[in-house]
């Protein structure tokens, strides 16, 4: 159970974020972020070329994503660095392999030692119908199939105290929950031995990490012995859609959704550089969700929010000829083309039957899903990303 809160805990102020704070208590990260950016950018289009091409990538993907977590999410600056030059020797060494591997323990994380992005980069594959352990035992997972150990890892995400230890916990608490809750109760891999007790430890801790007064899940922050609770957008809706809709505080949920409409991510529905379909694509999932527990004022607000970000998708982020041309910053291109698909399939765009929001027709649909699906068998087929998305647009 996560341990007895404070007396009082507080909003985050509007316009504070972890990573001001960060980089103005080591210079030298904010520094080296700065700099390193550029040449990740031009890194991570290298990279775009090869999915392009149907090349498998995980490797320096994953490598790139574990950079993209030390600048921004702690301040150590020598094991950011040694990350660079890791994802230099990955993208621009040895052509990528033809398919993907494992490592010793049973992982897909083959680009990075980090224990929370191994679990990410393995989920996907794990939760898949056809998945193969093929003799390899999933043994990281081991450090979590324990109760006690289970409840003291997660606790230890719920609160970051960076002036203590120069890391924010939002993202490892993003990635854990949103794949633990998955493989827990899903009980997969298919196999694995997870021990049974750990459905009610991770209920409960659920039930206990929702804000009832916001409705969301978010990170919390120990600033100056005060402390400071978010609402996360990428949270609640993990937590909202690996349920199944089955958490409480729907109404304030909704509220606070609506609240957010024109903050940053990831308190907010808006990236760097505006709307872009991943962000949209939760937005529309926990309006599914909570459609049948929302007021009249709300469902009036969702739809013409909806509408609004489906004219945004078609418009701005959809080529004619289906190739995706909005994608969010360090977005690879299987991820572009799975939250585009994902963001129309949750608005119901394909199928009259999930269009819970409008009676609108949208005779468009087949063309747009024809190029969406030619643009993505473009892809490698065992990248988890395209098979998702082709599942979506292929029902």
């Amino acid at each position: 159970m996560p341990p007895a809160a404070p007396a009082k805990i507080l909003p985050a102020p509007r316009g504070w974020t972890p990573q001001a704070s960060l980089a103005a208590r080591y210079p030298a990260m904010a520094s080296l972020c700065r700099t390193a950016l550029p040449e990740i950018r031009s890194l991570e289009a290298l990279l775009d070329r090869d999915e392009a091409a149907g090349r498998e990538t995980s490797r320096p993907r994953q490598a790139i994503g574990e950079l993209h977590w030390r600048l921004h999410y702690t301040g150590d600056d020598a094991a950011a660095e040694g990350t660079l030059e890791r994802v230099r020797a990955l993208t621009t060494g040895a052509p990528p392999s033809t398919s993907p591997e494992r490592d010793e323990c049973g992982s897909f994380g083959i680009g990075t030692d980090v224990w929370f992005l191994k679990l990410d980069a393995s989920v996907d594959r794990m939760l898949a119908d056809d998945f193969d352990a093929g003799g390899v035992a999933p043994r990281f997972l081991d450090r979590v199939n324990d109760p006690d150990r289970l409840g003291a890892y997660l606790d230890s995400l719920l609160v970051s105290r960076l002036a203590e230890d120069g890391v924010d916990r939002r993202k490892e608490l993003n990635f854990a929950t949103g794949g633990l809750v998955r493989l827990i109760l899903r009980r997969r891999p298919p196999g694995y031995p997870w021990d049974p007790r750990l459905e009610t430890v991770i209920r409960h801790f659920v039930v206990d990490w929702q804000d009832p007064t916001t409705g969301f899940f978010g990170a919390d922050y120990d600033i100056g012995g005060r402390r400071w609770r978010t609402v996360d957008l990428s949270l609640a809706f993990h937590m909202a859609r690996y349920l199944e809709g089955r958490i409480g505080h729907w109404p304030r949920l909704i509220d606070t959704l609506l609240a957010i409409r024109d903050d940053r991510y990831p308190n907010g529905w808006l990236d760097d550089e505006g709307v872009t379909s991943h962000n949209n694509y939760d937005v529309a999932v926990l309006f599914g969700l909570g459609w049948p527990q929302m007021r009249p004022d709300q469902r009036h607000r969702a739809r013409r929010e909806l509408g609004r970000l489906l004219h945004w998708c078609l418009d701005t982020a959809i080529a004619p000829d289906g190739t995706v041309i909005a994608r969010a910053v360090g977005e690879s291109l299987p991820e572009s083309y799975y939250f585009t698909t994902a963001f129309l399939d949750a608005a119901g765009f394909f199928d009259p039957a999930r269009r819970f929001w409008t009676a609108r027709e949208f005779p468009e649909a087949p063309a747009v899903r024809a190029g969406l699906e030619a643009r993505i068998r473009e892809l490698h087929p065992a990248n988890p990303m395209a098979r998702m998305a082709l599942a979506r647009l292929c029902r």
